[in-house]
């Protein structure tokens, strides 16, 4: 009897564990909300300006959708946001996060990766996503993303910084008609 109330509560707490992960998952993509970013970028920089280390941040925005998935609609379009989270998990490392920061924008926090490091494995994504094959209801549909790209230290020394940064490099990169990825700009300090 014991040992089926001890399997009962192991099988208990796994089922806890498994809830509490789905609360902090997005249903459409399987990649963690925004919440869940935020604490990783947190810990990331504080970990990062401790250990005067660099990494990376990537904010990730679908282009406006082409005319096979604005006909097919919502199924479209979470056909679209599955894909994307495939190639997000598929693309990043265990010690990364990726989420489904809003609506139409993913963001990937890229740990003790530099600047050209995370620019190159992001334009390496840009191109599995410009190529990818979506299909519903035998409807083949595309899809593309601007990226913008920014760095801590080297374009922003604060956690806000970053973020705007990284916002900047994302709207430059829509501003070139999509389906590109931006760096933030370096800061220079004068010595």
């Amino acid at each position: 009897a014991l040992e089926q109330i001890e399997q009962q509560q192991l099988a208990n707490d796994l089922l806890r564990r498994e809830v509490a992960d789905q609360a902090l998952r997005d249903p459409s993509s399987g990649l963690y909300r925004r919440a869940h970013f935020e604490d990783q970028l947190r810990r990331e920089v504080d970990l990062s300006t401790r250990e005067h280390r660099e990494f990376a941040i990537v904010f990730i925005e679908l282009d406006p959708a082409g005319p096979k998935v604005l006909a097919l609609g919502q199924a479209g379009r979470q056909r679209i946001l599955e894909a994307m989270g495939r190639l997000l998990r598929g693309g990043t490392r265990a010690m990364d996060a990726s989420c489904r920061y809003d609506d139409n924008r993913f963001a990937v926090l890229l740990s003790g990766v530099g600047l050209a490091t995370a620019h190159a494995r992001m334009e390496g994504l840009r191109r599995k996503c410009a190529t990818q094959i979506v299909v519903h209801e035998g409807q083949e549909m595309g899809f593309t993303v601007s990226m913008g790209v920014a760095s801590f230290p080297h374009t922003a020394h604060t956690q806000d910084a970053l973020q705007v940064s990284c916002e900047a490099a994302l709207e430059e990169a829509r501003r070139r008609g999509g389906n590109h990825v931006t760096l933030a700009a370096i800061r220079f300090e004068a010595g």
